[in-house]
């Protein structure tokens, strides 16, 4: 299985209100227990169904073409050459296709690199369902997320190997993002999916993406009340975090103006003074804080915190993404649609290999996980429940 054991429940992750770290205690208790939480545990028990009534998943041979008979699916064809015939059809779920920089630079609306999906995120079901007539749907739009990444080859990274999503770091108080020019540019506790919509902001004039590059600015303070980035409140931070003894040297090590984030950060300290976001209203929404300072929630000071105790830190942040929404449009029961919409006969998809049912919109923790889960239930019966060929 793909990714890196998490032993922790959701209400102990930052999404869930948590740290998102575990006691040494709890950690050696639930390892040898072998106990898997969150995603991975979901797959578990997704696994186990499958295993409980005889259906047995094929490994390491990967689906390359549909196989149609008079305008119908009616089976695939592997890369290894062989191919298996259906009675009913085929079900696409093969995930988005983040994984792809040619599928990637051609569809979505924003810069995109480093992305938190599995590598097998190829778009091997959108190019299947394309060679066949699908008419696609949200081509252009992805589950957004910033990322921090250790330094390496950006095709070998995985989420919690190399990748790591900015949820909590950014909500907590004492830190700030800002941009090439030294400045804020968002409120950062937003959500992450609504989030990337500052990353994609274009200047005409010098025809690049304003916010891409960005950093993630955090004081000694930070390090010692919450820690973050793969590491507990007190520890030391990361060496590909960039640190320095004053805010000006900070700007210089990054190529940032030293002046400018000077000022952000002197700005930045006024407002958490007076207790109020007067530029992006950080704080105001219930949900801002959510991911911070659990001690002071509601209160805005759950997301507010001066910037002000050297050694001051720096991390690149990257538009990424959890997943692409984009893929062939369905019915409601996840029946493929060709270029006309009618139905291809034989041919279902669900998961991030269909087109989003959410569209550019997020509903929260879970919001892949939820439409996945019901439009496969969907998906499933439907396909169950078509006319068997002989």
């Amino acid at each position: 299985m793909f990714g890196s054991p998490r032993r922790m429940y959701v209400s102990e992750s930052p999404i869930g209100g948590g740290t998102g770290f575990l006691t040494d205690e709890q950690e050696r208790a639930r390892t040898g227990s072998n106990l898997e939480g969150l995603g991975r545990a979901m797959l578990g028990a997704l696994l186990r169904g499958l295993l409980d009534r005889g259906v047995e998943p094929v490994l390491g041979n990967a689906a390359a073409e549909l196989i149609t008979e008079g305008g119908a699916v009616t089976g695939v064809r592997f890369a290894n050459g062989d191919a298996v015939r259906t009675r009913r059809g085929v079900i696409l779920a093969t995930g988005g296709f983040e994984r792809d920089p040619e599928l990637t630079t051609a569809f979505l609306r924003g810069p995109m690199s480093h992305p938190a999906g599995v590598p097998s995120n190829t778009g091997d079901g959108l190019r299947m369902a394309m060679r066949v007539g699908a008419k696609l749907g949200v081509m252009r739009e992805a589950w957004w997320v910033p990322v921090v990444a250790e330094p390496g080859d950006p095709a070998r990274q995985y989420a919690l190997n190399g990748v790591q999503l900015v949820q909590r770091e950014r909500s907590l108080p004492r830190t700030i993002m800002v941009n090439i020019r030294g400045q804020r540019f968002t409120n950062e506790a937003a959500n992450y999916n609504a989030l990337g919509g500052a990353f994609h902001a274009f200047d005409p004039t010098r025809f690049r993406h304003v916010n891409q590059p960005c950093w993630i600015v955090f004081d000694q303070h930070f390090v010692d009340l919450y820690g973050g980035y793969g590491v507990a409140a007190g520890g030391e931070m990361p060496d590909w975090i960039l640190r320095a003894d004053s805010v000006r040297e900070l700007g210089a090590r990054l190529d940032l103006p030293p002046e400018e984030l000077d000022a952000t950060l002197a700005r930045w300290n006024t407002l958490v003074d007076q207790g109020h976001d007067d530029d992006f209203r950080r704080g105001d929404s219930a949900f801002d804080g959510w991911c911070g300072d659990r001690t002071h929630y509601p209160d805005r000071r759950s997301t507010l915190g001066r910037i002000d105790r050297a050694p001051f830190y720096a991390a690149p942040v990257y538009s990424s993404t959890l997943g692409t929404k984009g893929g062939p449009q369905t019915t409601v029961d996840c029946e493929v649609l060709d270029v006309d919409g009618s139905v291809i006969p034989g041919l279902w998809a669900v998961g991030n290999a269909m087109a989003a049912p959410t569209g550019m919109v997020y509903g929260g923790a879970g919001g892949t996980l939820g439409p996945a889960l019901v439009f496969g239930f969907r998906g499933g019966r439907s396909a169950a429940a078509a006319p068997a060929r002989e």
